[in-house]
């Protein structure tokens, strides 16, 4: 009964061992350096002040959506998750943002007009602001 015990235990401990080192093997192995991409969206300096307050938020647009005019008091960088924006800054050109691409709005920039192009499908923004302590990111202003 004895030897029985002994050789079941050391069964059972090369069928754990044939089972862990493939696994511990692959665990180790370092992923393909192709499958690791970095791409720049965007790169700015930031203006002159205490940019030590950061705030990331999620904006969803839902279809056909507009976002009032408003002000931004601290710097801001949006990126397109999903969906195509229209954007007017400052009173100047619109320019569309699709998903996947990126824009920058200095602190005191008017955005005019945030609108989703879809009438189906919604947007999703990832914005982060970054600007002084106590600074409102958001400021809302009356239509002119």
């Amino acid at each position: 009964m004895e030897r029985t015990t002994s050789c079941l235990g050391a069964t059972l401990l090369l069928v754990l061992c044939a089972l862990i080192t493939p696994s511990i093997a692959r665990a180790q192995e370092s992923p393909p350096a192709s499958s690791i991409s970095r791409t720049e969206l965007l790169k700015q300096v930031l203006p002159p002040g205490n940019f030590r307050n950061v705030q990331a938020v999620m904006v969803e647009l839902p279809p056909g959506a507009v976002a009032a005019r408003h002000r931004h008091d601290v710097a801001v960088v949006a990126y397109v998750l999903e969906g195509t924006v229209d954007n007017q800054f400052n009173a100047g050109q619109m320019v569309t943002h699709k998903q996947g691409e990126a824009w920058w709005e200095a602190p005191g920039t008017i955005h005019d007009l945030a609108r989703n192009t879809s009438r189906s499908e919604r947007a999703r923004l990832l914005v982060v602001y970054s600007g002084e302590e106590g600074k409102t990111p958001t400021v809302p202003l009356n239509r002119d």
